[in-house]
């Protein structure tokens, strides 16, 4: 465990303990980051009191499975959350890597890997921003912290204590028994499949209902024009405006 007062990026000091060797479920906590990122380098706002946190994981995957922990991440984040404002039914996980309560932001995931010269997974550290007493202003997204959900008084080294248990678990999981536990997980902890969403592409906005996930975890939407399968976007409830 290495805890930090202000650091740059969580992300960015475990990827350099990673390449230094750093063993298997190495965590990096700070109290700050002053250059935070989230999705598409987008700025992750920092304050104090919050979990940011990082982890170093070498698991036996191909390369293309590394995006899969994204979901195992979710999961662990979704039942942390459920178990500390008490109870699941207003949590709820986001393709590809966010998780909502009360239908505001609580958390981001942002998975980050690399392989070796020999085209092996080397290593993946994966990133996560919980907001325990505060919620950043999001762009996106209105966004809440566990404080605002009821959760009482609770400093980010407890949130941390149980999500790391919580992940380990569904790394256990993951790795023991593939994927597709995983994604059945994902699935019954996410919006009900045949909702009305709107995906936002690179050039072009979608609209359709949600048709669950691939095998890999690709987002399956079903629009007017038949069934397309989305790798990368952003998600929204409801039709196109």
């Amino acid at each position: 465990m290495h805890r930090l007062g202000a650091v740059a990026s969580t992300n960015d000091e475990a990827r350099r303990l990673a390449q230094q060797g750093a063993p298997d479920r190495t965590i990096v906590v700070a109290e700050t980051q002053t250059a935070g990122r989230g999705r598409y380098s987008r700025q992750w706002e920092s304050p104090r009191g919050n979990l940011y946190a990082s982890f170093v994981f070498r698991p036996a995957v191909a390369p293309r499975y590394a995006g899969q922990i994204g979901y195992v991440a979710a999961l662990a984040v979704h039942d942390t959350v459920a178990a500390l404002i008490g109870g699941p039914s207003a949590v709820m996980c986001k393709w590809p890597n966010d998780v909502l309560a009360g239908g505001e932001k609580i958390a981001g995931i942002l998975p980050e890997s690399s392989i070796g010269s020999n085209g092996a997974l080397e290593w993946i550290v994966l990133g996560i921003g919980l907001n325990v007493v505060s919620a950043p202003a999001d762009a996106l997204r209105p966004a809440t912290s566990l404080s605002a959900q009821g959760s009482g008084r609770l400093d980010a080294e407890t949130v941390l204590a149980r999500l790391s248990r919580s992940l380990d678990g569904w790394m256990v999981r993951w790795i023991g028994d593939g994927f597709d536990c995983i994604r059945r997980a994902w699935l019954d902890r996410a919006g009900p499949v045949g909702s009305e969403i709107r995906v936002v592409l690179s050039e072009r906005s979608v609209a359709g209902r949600f048709g669950g996930l691939d095998r890999d975890g690709a987002l399956i939407l079903e629009t007017a024009a038949g069934r397309e399968t989305v790798h990368s976007g952003e998600v929204f409830s409801g039709e196109a405006r």
